[in-house]
């Protein structure tokens, strides 16, 4: 009968497949064929742009200064 042995990963696996996922992920943008990197980084500041306009419009939506006043504009005595 045969004894079937468990290999254990070494640790240089271990350290590889994290690594190496980390690069495959940083490196996605990097290499489109259709696009120059001055093109992308202008859609990312674009996103981000639109990102933070969304962000500004929910604050003034709690704060309720999105709106302007219906309070009247002479004096009531």
């Amino acid at each position: 009968m045969k004894k079937f042995i468990i290999r254990h990963p070494s640790l240089l696996t271990i350290l590889a497949w994290p690594v190496l996922a980390i690069l495959v992920l940083l490196a996605g943008c990097a290499g489109s064929p259709g696009r120059t990197s001055s093109e992308i980084d202008r859609r990312h500041q674009r996103y981000i742009q639109t990102n933070w306009l969304q962000m500004q419009d929910d604050i003034d939506d709690v704060l309720m200064i999105d709106r302007p006043s219906r309070l009247s504009e002479m004096f009531v005595r």
